[in-house]
């Protein structure tokens, strides 16, 4: 591996340490499936690289948490997006009786789960 003279500023805002770039060569075609993957799961590639390798040799690399913040951010967007298209087609549709049907039944099973009392 070769090192660069560039610094990369530290991902986490707020700390004085930076991050100094490296090489590491691929294949073109293991780059892509690195690529694919990462991006698929929210991360840039070189970012998945570096949780891999410290995950590899037991490093935290910001913790799971860190990690998956990028997926359960978009699961949500798309979860949100999907429920308002559906909830707007069923008032189109003259489904409102329905909807609210479905949203009481969801607010009770919610109430279920976390253990919260019925109103």
């Amino acid at each position: 591996m070769s090192q660069e003279n560039t610094d990369i500023p530290a991902a986490e805002a707020g700390k004085a340490e930076t991050r100094t770039a490296h090489s590491i060569r691929f294949l073109d075609p293991e780059w892509e499936r690195i690529k694919a993957f990462a991006e698929g799961r929210g991360l840039a590639p070189p970012e998945f690289v570096r949780f891999a390798a410290l995950a590899a040799i037991g490093e935290d690399a910001g913790g799971p948490a860190a990690r998956l913040a990028p997926l359960i951010e978009g699961t949500f967007r798309a979860t949100y997006m999907l429920a308002s298209r559906m909830r707007d087609e069923m008032l189109d549709a003259g489904r409102g009786e329905e909807l609210d049907a479905l949203i009481r039944t969801a607010r009770e099973l919610q109430d279920e789960l976390t253990g919260a009392a019925s109103d």
